[in-house]
């Protein structure tokens, strides 16, 4: 008996050392966190989280710069009415709405164009957004 019990403890052992975690840094780019307190970014992930935003009222972002050729917009929202409009943020123009919903669920949207923007959100409910460029 003492014996399946020390086994089963150094199966848990081996396992639970070989677990890593992963975090999102203040830059975007994912880190791996290693169980021995050592961290590397994640190269493989095509994906770079630029903002996140989460709210259940209407109102416009903060700036951000996107410098590669390709991101997108993924939404979660469980609102009755949801919209995003893309403005330049030089000019303060309206580029674009991305995305329109009238009911709640996911959809996510893809542009193809570099600048500093800002987003609005219209909403009627609570939403979660994240924008992503793409890495590679």
């Amino acid at each position: 008996m003492r014996r399946i019990f020390l086994v089963s403890v150094f199966i848990l052992l081996l396992v639970s050392a070989s677990f890593s975690l992963t975090a999102i840094a203040e830059n975007g780019k994912t880190v791996i966190l290693n169980s021995n307190g050592t961290w590397k970014y994640d190269t493989t992930s095509l994906w770079r989280v630029v903002r996140s935003y989460t709210g259940s009222s209407s109102k416009n972002t903060d700036p951000f710069t996107i410098s590669g050729s390709s991101w997108r917009i993924k939404v979660t929202s469980k609102a009755s009415m949801f919209s995003i409009s893309l403005y330049n943020a030089s000019t303060g123009r309206i580029e674009d709405v991305v995305i329109s919903m009238n009911s709640s669920g996911t959809d996510e949207t893809y542009i193809y164009k570099k600048g500093t923007f800002y987003l609005s959100f219209n909403a009627i409910g609570s939403y979660e957004i994240v924008v992503e460029e793409m890495t590679k």
